[in-house]
């Protein structure tokens, strides 16, 4: 009888030939992915064939080979002739790895395996359901059933007596449910918020039933939790779920679960949520594909406007540890590593199934909770008062209140305020670098994912990621020239945000006005070549404010100057980054051909010699900032779209450090940035 996996498998991988499991068969590596890293986040991601694979390969390989292309190859390995495919690349000298040194010159039936690259993985595989061991079988059931330590749930417990005994005033940032207090308004429950007014109740919550059969896990409207008691959030990685997922929450699929969600269909990270909220004593979770309507837009833009209040508003935050839905809370048993994966490949015109089977490769160094690295997780993060942190060896509490991870953590956003406005911003602008460094799925929702943390601190004077209250300094962003290699930057293929926005590229981003501030500490005096802000605004992508935009525009008079660009030599600054050229352009003077300035583009692969282009003054430096390194002052690089008599309509191109021969060209203008 075939056996069929329940978890997903990516593209790349169904499109291994079939050909190349076959016996007798040349020994020809197929190129499975053109990066490992690629290949990493496709195991990070829940494709099961990719996680057997990445779980397999040997240390110190896996943090090592980033750019690398990954290939697959064939080979008898050990004595009883199982074959087994090698994941390989081709790293001219690879890391001192005794075992695959010895393994690979083994002889095998007098034969022995030869590699055309570096092996740095093995796995089985077999063609025949039957020789899948009983062990790996986890075929029919979707979750793998097993219960953690109660130590865990007594610890956690213990932690949130603890903090609300003693937090009240720093980790109850909403009055609930230490007092019960709620109050009735416009037949809407509200729960009553410290010092910001009433906070509206998520619109649904999971109920998440007991043991009896007859009280099942359903879906039920969120107000019934300010009358029963608080409510937890789950905050995980999606990975690989199908649009058409059973657990999701759609209009199809509302009725069903708000009589009963069948615990059969949630993947491993959901179904641990629920039973994890049972064993710590709690009624209800927030899990955003199970509380919004995954197939209505109008519902996700009215919840995502509301992130804030909803994270604020919780008792505490289950941080799971797997990098993806199908992984599990603590991701220790993790059923994608100790099931075999299924593949359905093409074999002539039909279609014949490979079975890869599990090694039990120990993992010798744990990879940083995938969570980390997430856009959507990083406000959620922010926004929770107290967090629950699974990792594969162990669970972390964290709190306002105790204090710990402020260092990554800006835990005390309610704090932010009382700083004067240099500390402020610098924390503020802060937050926005580590946010730009994390990734999305959605491009669409970078504005979006972010907006929970913006509408908190910042309110309506925040425009797109523009601080009408701190303009210049928003504006004088820049591409993190130190992590080219990583990420090099791009811009969306769909809109995002205006260029003048920090989250119209694809690419970490640092503020050097905004971070100057702190050993600056006061402003600077204004100066007689400071800009003007005119008007500033942005058109919402819905009628829901929830920071997505469809359209922008900032309208300023500054000093332009029209340039041209020209090759970086010799370099204009001596600055810390200054062994970058790759991105980089001086800009020069029309007629004589003067360096005026030297321009980081936000997009590396747009630099060329011979663009015409107008560059903006927006800062002009300090005596310490011009001594250091010769520069004069800082602005943009425009890319004039239409030029009238009264201004200019530009679109941004990059961020610019002036020589002081600028002040000697300049004339003011009035500029509309789109």
């Amino acid at each position: 009888m075939a056996l069929r996996t329940a978890w997903p498998t990516c593209m790349t991988c169904e499109a291994i030939p079939f050909a190349f499991f076959h016996n007798g068969a040349i020994n020809k590596p197929h190129r499975l992915w053109p990066t490992f890293s690629a290949f990493a986040n496709s195991a990070s991601r829940g494709c099961h064939t990719c996680t057997l694979l990445y779980e397999a390969v040997r240390e110190p390989f896996k943090h090592q080979l980033d750019d690398e292309p990954v290939y697959l190859e064939r080979a008898t390995l050990d004595g009883d002739g199982a074959q087994a495919i090698a994941l390989t690349i081709t790293l001219v000298s690879p890391p001192n790895d005794g075992s695959w040194a010895e393994s690979s010159q083994k002889p095998t039936d007098g034969q022995r395996p030869s590699f055309q690259f570096v092996p740095i993985a093995d796995i089985k595989y077999v063609l025949d359901a039957k020789d899948v061991p009983q062990g790996a079988r986890h075929f029919k059931e979707l979750i793998s059933l097993y219960v953690e330590d109660d130590g865990i749930y007594r610890y956690i417990k213990q932690s949130l007596t603890t903090c609300l005994t003693n937090h009240n005033s720093t980790c109850n940032r909403v009055m609930f449910p230490l007092s019960g207090r709620a109050s009735q308004r416009d037949n809407v429950v509200n729960i009553v918020h410290g010092d910001q007014g009433l906070v509206v109740a998520p619109t649904r919550l999971v109920f998440v039933g007991s043991e009896d059969s007859k009280d099942p896990p359903r879906i039920l409207d969120g107000q019934e939790c300010l009358f029963k008691g608080g409510y937890l959030i789950l905050s995980y990685c999606w990975g690989m779920t199908p649009k058409d997922a059973a657990w999701q929450l759609t209009t199809r699929t509302i009725q069903q679960f708000e009589t009963e969600i069948p615990l059969t269909v949630l993947p491993q990270t959901l179904h641990d949520a629920i039973m994890w909220t049972r064993k710590l004593g709690e009624r209800y979770i927030w899990i955003d594909s199970m509380c919004i309507l995954q197939d209505s837009t109008e519902d996700w833009q009215r919840e995502a406007s509301r992130m804030a209040s909803i994270y604020g508003s919780a008792t505490m935050t289950l941080v799971a540890a797997s990098s993806s839905v199908y992984g599990g809370m603590t991701d220790r048993r993790n059923p994608l590593r100790n099931s075999a994966a299924s593949l359905d490949l093409q074999d002539g015109s039909s279609k014949s199934r490979v079975y890869l089977l599990p090694n039990g490769q120990p993992r010798n160094a744990p990879l940083p909770p995938p969570t980390d690295s997430r856009g959507w997780c990083y406000q959620e993060d922010l926004l929770s008062s107290r967090l629950v942190k699974m990792t594969q060896n162990s669970v972390l509490w964290q709190c306002v209140g105790a204090g710990n991870e402020s260092a990554t953590r800006a835990q005390n956003l309610e704090q932010l305020s009382k700083h004067p406005p240099y500390r402020w911003y610098t924390l503020w602008y802060r937050l926005i670098e580590r946010y730009s460094n994390k990734s999305l799925t959605n491009p669409k929702d970078k504005l979006l994912a972010f907006y929970g943390i913006a509408c908190d601190k910042a309110g309506r004077a925040y425009l797109a990621g523009f601080l009408e209250t701190d303009p210049w300094a928003s504006l004088l962003w820049c591409r993190d020239e130190n992590q080219i290699q990583r990420r090099p930057g791009c811009r969306y293929e769909e809109y995002v945000a205006p260029t003048w926005s920090w989250a119209s590229i694809d690419a970490p981003v640092l503020f050097y006005e905004a971070n100057a501030r702190h050993w600056r500490k006061p402003q600077l005096d204004p100066s007689l070549m400071d800009p003007e802000l005119h008007h500033a605004e942005v058109q919402t992508a819905s009628s829901f404010d929830t920071g997505a935009v469809k359209s922008g525009s900032i309208e300023i008079s500054a000093y332009v100057v029209m340039t041209r660009t020209a090759s970086v030599e010799p370099f204009l600054f001596n600055t810390k980054q200054g062994a970058h050229t790759y991105g980089r352009r001086n800009c020069v003077d029309l007629l004589t051909g003067e360096a005026l300035g030297l321009i980081v583009f936000d997009v590396a692969l747009e630099s060329k010699d011979g663009i015409l282009l107008c560059c903006a003054l927006l800062q002009t430096a300090d005596t310490g900032l011009r001594e250091k390194n010769g520069t004069a002052g800082l602005g943009l690089a425009l890319s004039v779209q239409e030029e009238t008599p009264t201004h200019l309509k530009c679109t941004r191109v990059g961020y610019v450090q002036f020589t002081s021969a600028f002040g000697t060209l300049c004339h003011k203008r009035c500029i509309e940035l789109s």
